[in-house]
């Protein structure tokens, strides 16, 4: 059977097969002997098989770990993979964010004259602890999204902190330039299915908040932020953005930024995650810079 891997996993099990041991492999990639474990574990998962069993003198591999590295052996030969990767692998992010961001930054980093790595955005997921492991296993480079659990491996800063407002298709038949709470309730909604993360600093408000939220008549709920967006554009439909969002994606959409009334007054936080290890990158602080002018 053919099984497909990426050109990390290949080289893993190739490095894994020369040495005999995980904590030497970790040392020779330059990762953490958990991100070593943590792609083999992946990979067992796609082949069912063990590919390595354990001895008195280390890690033995299978005959399948055999014909994967010699599989990586064959396309580094053809390709000289391993100087095509030293280079590129420095000038590649991963970036995990909602699908409404990845559409914000990727248009910022279009219209940039700078010279940037190239970006390769990936599927945001809302399990905490599956977002820290990508992260601490070098799966993603950059986890934009709601606070992260605090975590050794990590380094935390705010993205942006916003208002929410009210989105409506820029020729709503009924709501004009003034959102009311008679809108809120007499009008169908759409939701995010993982919902926004919304505070406040005022229990009442909170409160209060949360009980209109509550009774909202949902008509429709989008897996995707993008999605959802589209689908108010093109509908009677009511969604909540942060407002800072909203500005940002207004001159590519059909829709309307509304301030909401007093008793829907509340904020947005959004946080960026990356490993510790990609503090001192040269690029790093350059794309957030690009990041945060994007949305402010």
């Amino acid at each position: 059977m053919e099984y497909k891997f990426d050109i990390k996993t290949l080289k893993t099990i190739h490095t894994l097969c020369s040495c005999g041991s995980v904590i030497q492999t970790a040392k020779l990639l330059g990762v953490s002997p958990g991100a070593v474990s943590y792609t083999l574990n992946k990979a067992r998962k796609i082949t069912g098989s063990a590919l390595f069993f354990r001895s008195r003198t280390g890690m033995v591999p299978g005959s399948l770990a055999e014909e994967l590295s010699q599989k990586y052996q064959k396309i580094v030969s053809d390709l000289d993979l391993d100087s095509l990767l030293s280079v590129t692998e420095k000038n590649i992010f991963t970036v995990s964010c909602y699908s409404l961001l990845e559409l914000l930054l990727s248009t910022a980093l279009i219209a940039s004259d700078d010279a940037l790595p190239r970006i390769n955005f990936c599927t945001a997921i809302d399990n905490d602890e599956a977002r820290i492991a990508r992260i601490r296993n070098k799966e993603v480079d950059i986890d934009i999204g709601t606070r992260l659990p605090v975590n050794n491996s990590i380094i935390q800063l705010k993205f942006f902190s916003s208002r929410i407002s009210a989105i409506v298709r820029h020729d709503h038949p009924v709501i004009g330039e003034t959102f009311s709470l008679s809108h809120w309730t007499e009008h169908q909604h759409a939701v995010w299915s993982r919902g926004m993360h919304l505070i406040s600093d005022n229990v009442e408000q909170t409160n209060r908040f949360n009980a209109l939220f509550q009774t909202r008549n949902v008509a429709f709920v989008a897996s995707s932020t993008l999605n959802l967006v589209m689908l108010c554009a093109n509908s009677d439909l009511i969604i909540l953005l942060p407002t800072l969002i909203a500005k940002n994606i207004q001159p590519l959409l059909p829709i309307k930024v509304l301030d909401v009334p007093p008793e829907l007054d509340m904020t947005y936080e959004c946080y960026l995650h990356y490993h510790h290890s990609l503090a001192t990158h040269p690029m790093l602080s350059k794309l957030i810079a690009h990041f945060q002018a994007s949305v402010n």
